[in-house]
């Protein structure tokens, strides 16, 4: 009998955290998706994704400014070769594909709303996802969301690696 118990406690004790892991799944601690970006360890969003080569090797990035801070940061070779259109969700070729920069819209950028001793929000200085890149498979999808958000259209091929 006291196997039989000794077996029972064990098993509930091992099994303990994979019954909590998986019920925190659902209240939203990990990403749908369940892909952090190479770079900064945050959520990487649908329509957002950036894939990019780190050194030759394939990587998954939250967005397409995260994977240039990172070349800037490491001095690593990082060449984007996938981006993800921000209206649709569907995987984009880098041909013929169109950047809005620094729009109000960037789903990276974490707002901390944390207080001052004067009771005044705290700003952030710098983020590595800022400013915020959404890439859009033409121009005039790129220009229409820019009318409504802001931001610079550009092209990607002339904006480079």
């Amino acid at each position: 009998m006291n196997r039989t118990l000794s077996r029972r406690a064990w098993l509930s004790v091992s099994l303990l955290p994979v019954s909590f892991l998986g019920g925190c799944k659902g209240v939203g601690i990990w990403p749908a998706a369940g892909e952090l970006c190479k770079a900064c360890q945050r959520p990487v969003h649908k329509n957002s994704r950036t894939v990019a080569l780190l050194d030759g090797k394939r990587a998954v990035f939250c967005c397409p400014a995260c994977a240039r801070s990172e070349h800037l940061q490491s001095a690593k070779a990082v060449r984007i070769i996938e981006l993800t259109d921000f209206n649709t969700g569907r995987p984009l070729a880098i041909a013929g594909a169109y950047l809005v920069r620094s729009s109000d819209v960037n789903p990276c950028t974490e707002h901390t709303h944390a207080p001052e001793p004067d009771k005044r929000p705290m700003q952030a200085t710098f983020d590595r996802c800022s400013p915020g890149e959404l890439a859009f498979a033409g121009k005039a999808e790129a220009e229409s969301f820019a009318r409504v958000h802001g931001g610079q259209v550009l092209d990607f091929a002339t904006v480079g690696q």
